[in-house]
């Protein structure tokens, strides 16, 4: 088994303790959700085309639903930067 150096280990640390979560901007979050949203699930995410989300968003699942769809949820990978996942996670978790 080979050794890591020390110089490695040090540079990698910080990087898994960070890990890949980012903190969610609310008042950031209103807008990406206005703008992206909004048309499916509501102004007040309470539904319409899409379920309500009020009280329904646990932010694993909803970053893995939002960037890779599910049944008719489209993914948004290649339009929300994982930044604007977190921020519009942290604006219905704050409804």
């Amino acid at each position: 088994m080979s050794r890591l150096s020390p110089l490695f280990l040090a540079l990698l640390l910080p990087l898994v303790a960070c890990g890949s979560s980012l903190t969610g901007d609310a008042t950031a979050g209103a807008t990406v959700y206005a703008d992206n949203c909004a048309s499916c699930h509501g102004a007040d995410a309470t539904g319409g085309s899409g379920p309500n989300l009020v009280g329904e968003v646990e932010t694993d699942e909803a970053t893995d639903i939002i960037m890779n769809g599910k049944e008719a949820m489209p993914a948004f990978a290649d339009i929300l930067s994982e930044q604007d996942v977190a921020d519009v996670i942290a604006y219905l978790q704050g409804l």
